[in-house]
């Protein structure tokens, strides 16, 4: 036997792989969509390429959670305050000043009171005398009171008439049980019931849109965490 003939039947050693995969049988390889393609195939959704299972953060921004919490908050903490007391202070600041100084009183029982279209005034006696009544003509519409009042001077009243007018007149103003009846105005009815209506509906508007800002702002950022 030549050293040819032994070297031919001697068995081939297998050649290392250091540490890669082994050839595949085509034969034993599942079918469908998990079948292996070859020896060094990576799966797409593997963490080695950023799948969904490579724990890359979130890509939407953190500021979608705080701009309308912040808009929530000014508007429920600031603009609705603002606005709801706001109307109300801005409605009765002219009563209130008038109301610092105390009433106008009657140069007599019966008095005569200029009032422009759509004004108003508000006619007292003085809270002791309990049986005063105090009646309004001239073209003028009345509202009765009996709310007792006592203004900044000291002085103590009870509101006993509200005169408003439709148009321009002389409203007279007649008050029995009683020598020193007095009032408050004139005021401009639309002066005092547009901010007084407007203000708080503005302030419970602001105050509703700021509440879903808010809480739209919290949801995100739970969800986000």
């Amino acid at each position: 036997m030549t050293e040819s003939d032994s070297t031919a039947s001697r068995p081939r050693r297998a050649r290392p792989t250091y540490g890669l995969p082994g050839p595949v049988d085509s034969g034993s390889a599942p079918s469908g969509d998990g079948a292996a393609s070859g020896p060094h195939t990576i799966p797409t959704g593997s963490t080695l390429l950023g799948g969904p299972g490579s724990g890359e953060p979130p890509t939407r921004p953190r500021r979608r959670a705080r701009v309308p919490l912040a808009l929530g908050l000014v508007l429920l903490v600031v603009i609705a305050p603002v606005f709801f007391i706001g109307g109300i202070a801005w409605a009765m600041s002219s009563v209130v000043g008038d109301a610092g100084r105390g009433p106008t009183e009657f140069t007599a029982a019966e008095q005569q009171i200029t009032l422009e279209a759509n004004h108003m005034v508000f006619v007292y006696v003085p809270a002791e005398a309990t049986d005063a009544t105090c009646t309004a003509s001239g073209g003028v519409t009345t509202i009765a009171s009996d709310a007792e009042v006592t203004f900044g001077n000291g002085s103590t009243y009870r509101q006993a008439l509200g005169v408003a007018a439709t148009s321009d007149t002389t409203a007279t103003i007649t008050c029995t049980g009683t020598d020193a009846p007095a009032y408050l105005g004139p005021y401009s009815m639309f002066g005092i019931a547009l901010p007084l209506l407007l203000g708080p509906v503005i302030g419970v508007l602001a105050g509703l849109v700021g509440l879903v800002l808010t809480i739209v702002g919290i949801v995100l950022m739970v969800r986000r965490r």
